[in-house]
């Protein structure tokens, strides 16, 4: 995946999960509401620094956020699932083995 359909991506992502609409993240960004939703709509629209910095701030985020592709919500399933899924065997590993030495230590 490409840095503008990255940040694309992530611009939307990160305006649902802050509960904005286009229309907000315009008010609060400074930016024209046309120019947010051109932006979102097409990954040939890419705006210039001080505009990602105006978005970013908006959404309380950090600039470089927007161009993470670990954090593009194509993929953040994905990595969140791996660690969750390692964690989560990680876990259940501990928790099995102790469980397994404490009933053989009970029964000698």
């Amino acid at each position: 995946m490409g840095l503008r359909e990255t940040f694309r991506q992530n611009l939307i992502f990160y305006r649902k999960q802050a509960g904005f609409t286009q229309e907000k993240l315009s008010e609060l960004s400074g930016c024209n509401l046309n120019y947010i939703a051109s932006i979102e709509c097409s990954s040939s629209k890419f705006p210039k620094p001080e505009t990602i910095d105006s978005i970013a701030s908006a959404l309380n985020i950090r600039p470089s956020d927007l161009f993470m592709e670990k954090g593009c919500p194509k993929n953040a399933i994905t990595f969140e699932s791996d660690d969750f899924m390692k964690k989560l065997i990680d876990e259940f590993s501990d928790r099995f083995l102790k469980e397994m030495k404490a009933f053989f230590t009970e029964k000698i």
